[in-house]
């Protein structure tokens, strides 16, 4: 399908869009709905004394007051997203916190009233008895001797423990003629979806249906399933045909997910939730904060031998993720180069802030920027540039499958599939014109102005395990619908499988229904999450498509009164090689299939596919950037970015293009500005968009250079891998390596990220670190 590379497809989901013709959940209207409102707790650690809900539930329109003893067996934690064997007693959260909240916003009791302004007002009214206890609000705080328990029966704050080992790490120490030490310290952000989480549940005394904006359909009813005593047949799970952007937050279990398909059984009535903004701000799961004491081995001409990593990874105030990200962390670190000695060690750390869940990215990030940086502190070391320390450890196209050596709980082994890492690093290389921008730099700086140069690369764990579905159906008529398991988010998945369908089929896509996020649909599915839709979604389509084809060549022969080798198939007709105009349309060889009229062939015109990987497929790339700097405001100015980016083939360049842009724009804030900062005491300072900074058109930069480079996997039909979440992946470091470079003369060290304003200035200021 790489003839599709360089022609633009327009997203069919956009004209609908554009003209406000969008389906999201608050646009559900349910006859005799009724409206959630949740108090939360003002405290980042508290006993709760007492709730006194009588005047909530004397107030007008309100049907119901609750707390958690009125939730029975539904009030049980939550369970781990992805069990771990590192992770031995998780701490799951209760949909309302019973006799201790652990942060602000924790739920703690629930009203349901005829609207949702009456259910927010008598919210208010619930009167909470706390005994505030003292807090830890990060993961020093947390490790400190004597530090207050997060959770008391665990005896400690550290809640997981992992360690990966290959080669013989202390051996490459010992005896390499350079190590090079550095601290590394992550800050946290969120995803913010212009659309923010909401629920609509509806019980009809034997069935169960719930709408959602979440990610992950499927795996939803199972845990919703399981949570409320249900058999899965007895529920439905729906994502409305358009969710708001999700990026990882949606694709979590939240207490809301109980809460409403609870309340609305028990009060026999449908019941609706959505999160305001201010709730999503300081109650939806978040990530990024990481603290890495890194070690590195090498030799003096800049050749990586070993790596090792103790690093803490902040859990939030309960275990809801598990070790995922932490995971994906570890198994980036190594990036794309040889690095035969690996020591990793991490700690899951439970802090009084916010649950921490998948932001984009889910941990890869944090793996790019270790790996990242640590090559550049080698760099610095030894005197040596770091494109060039980069070009003499790339893992070379021919030693490809590679194999790290490490593995993953659930995923698989970590072997790259397929890639061309030099090819991707000299294209962005040769997009920037590095020696040019350097020639600039230097001009620039005897004129008092500082320019700087980040170029990274990185690897994305994509097409994530274990499987997704699609079937492919002809109706009677000759249309084509197809289903899948996964529900999009904006990422354009009606046009994609209905390109990838279409193709394989001969008939135009724009004509091909598309319908996703219904378990009631298709039996099993995956979701959307881990830059997986294309490389699963679209095999399992494609397959499908095949499959369907195959069929309709036998029912057309006989119609034809050929043999199935001698029909082909193109431009939505049948017909007899050589003689194409003895023919019979879609339509027709669908009657045909659906009346039974082909002997040997069952009725209808359908397939369905479940496509199942082990493993992950391995997408990477390049990004340079080039930024100017001013050390008298602290001010940063993004004035290019290039991308060389290879995600296998590319069947739709538009779509990666977009999120490769959305990407990188969206992590420009996270690496510039404390997104979610906390006192000491576990209050959000950043609780509102007055303070949180999102990026805006003005923050993306002026000049996008993108460079594809496909290197097919063998992983999957299509030969395709994950786009989603390389732009946002090398974001910080690329940014950190700038600012270190624009502000060489000072001796300026980023060893914390986000680097602000105010670092900057210092850094130009005093020199050395912020």
């Amino acid at each position: 399908m790489a003839e599709h590379a360089g022609q633009v497809i327009r997203r069919r989901e956009d004209p609908r869009l554009l003209r406000g013709g969008g389906a999201f959940i608050d646009d559900l209207a349910v006859p005799d709905c009724l409206h959630l409102a949740i108090a939360r707790s003002p405290h980042a650690h508290a006993r709760i004394a007492s709730i006194d809900t009588a005047a909530a539930a004397k107030a007008p329109g309100v049907v119901a007051v609750v707390v958690a003893a009125d939730l029975g067996k539904a009030g049980a934690p939550i369970p781990v997203f992805n069990e771990h064997p590192g992770l031995p007693r998780p701490c799951g959260i209760p949909p309302l916190a019973a006799d201790r909240v652990r942060f602000v916003g924790e739920p703690v009791a629930a009203v349901v009233a005829t609207d949702r302004y009456a259910a927010r007002d008598a919210a208010e009214l619930i009167a909470v008895e706390y005994g505030p206890l003292p807090a830890v609000a990060d993961v020093d705080a947390a490790l400190a001797p004597g530090a207050p328990l997060v959770h008391e029966p665990l005896g400690t704050n550290v809640a997981a423990e992992w360690s990966q080992r290959v080669g013989d790490p202390d051996a490459a120490f010992r005896e390499a003629d350079v190590v090079v030490r550095l601290t590394l310290r992550l800050s946290r952000g969120g995803a913010q979806p212009l659309e923010t989480r909401g629920l609509v549940a509806r019980w009809d005394g034997e069935r169960l249906t719930v709408w959602a904006a979440i990610q992950m359909v499927h795996r939803h009813r199972r845990f919703i399933a399981r949570q409320l005593g249900l058999e899965e047949s007895r529920l439905r799970v729906v994502a409305p045909p358009d969710v708001g952007g999700g990026f990882g937050t949606k694709g979590q279990f939240y207490p809301e997910d109980i809460l409403v398909p609870a309340l609305a059984r028990a009060l026999g009535r449908p019941v609706k939730w959505i999160e305001e903004r201010r709730e999503h701000l300081v109650a939806s799961w978040v990530e990024r904060e990481q603290v890495h004491e890194l070690e590195v081995a090498a030799t003096r001409d800049g050749r990586l031998l070993a790596l090792r990593d103790r690093f803490a990874h902040e859990l939030g105030a309960y275990t809801v993720s598990g070790l995922n990200l932490p995971q994906n962390t570890m198994i980036h670190s190594v990036g794309p180069y040889r690095i035969p000695h690996l020591d990793l060690v991490m700690r899951g750390v439970l802090t009084n802030t916010t649950l921490v869940g998948a932001y984009r990215g889910a941990g890869r990030p944090q793996g790019t920027c270790v790996i990242e940086r640590a090559v550049d502190a080698v760099a610095r070391h030894l005197g040596l540039d770091p494109v060039e320390v980069r070009r003499r450890n790339l893992i070379p196209p021919e030693a490809q499958p590679y194999d790290t050596g490490l593995g993953t709980v659930g995923r698989g082994p970590v072997v790259y599939d397929s890639g061309d890492y030099p090819r991707c690093m000299e294209l962005a290389l040769e997009a920037l014109d590095y020696p040019a921008v350097r020639r600039e730099q230097a001009r620039l700086r005897e004129q008092g102005r500082f320019l700087g140069v980040g170029v990274v690369n990185y690897v994305e764990a994509t097409g994530t395990a274990p499987l997704e579905s699609a079937e492919v159906r002809i109706e009677a008529d000759g249309r084509v619908v197809v289903v899948t398991g996964a529900s999009p988010q904006g990422q354009g998945h009606v046009t994609m499988l209905s390109q990838v369908v279409g193709e394989a089929l001969g008939v135009p896509p724009e004509s091909i229904e598309v319908l996703t996020g219904d378990t009631s649909l298709i039996a099993q599915g995956g979701g959307t999450f881990g830059s997986r839709t294309t490389a699963l979604g679209g095999s399992a389509a494609l397959l499908a498509s095949r499959a369907v084809r195959d069929k309709a060549v036998r029912v057309a022969a006989h119609l034809l009164e050929a043999a199935a080798a001698d029909v082909v198939c193109a431009d939505g007709r049948f017909s007899v090689r050589g003689f194409p105009a003895r023919s019979v349309t879609w339509a027709e060889v669908a009657a045909a299939a659906h009346g039974g009229r082909a002997p040997g062939e069952a009725p209808g015109l359908d397939d369905t596919q479940v496509f199942t990987v082990s493993q992950s497929t391995f997408a990477n790339g390049t990004h340079a950037a080039l930024v100017e700097v001013d050390p008298e405001t602290g001010g940063l100015r993004v004035l290019r970015w290039v991308v060389a980016h290879d995600c296998g083939r590319v069947i739709m360049p538009a779509l990666v293009d977009g999120q490769i842009h959305g990407g990188v724009v969206q992590g420009l804030p996270d690496a510039l500005n404390p997104q979610l900062a906390h006192d000491a005491a576990g209050q959000r300072l950043t609780a509102t968009l007055m303070d949180y900074a999102l990026a805006t058109a003005e923050d993306a930069p002026p000049r996008f250079d993108i460079r594809h480079v496909e290197s097919p996997t063998p992983l999957n039909p299509l030969g395709a891998k994950g786009a989603g979440e390389g732009g946002i992946m090398p974001v910080h470091p690329v940014i950190a390596q700038a600012v270190e470079d624009a502000l060489a003369p000072f001796g300026a060290r980023v060893t914390r990220l986000p680097v602000t304003r105010a670092d900057i200035w210092a850094m130009a200021r005093h020199g050395g670190r912020p």
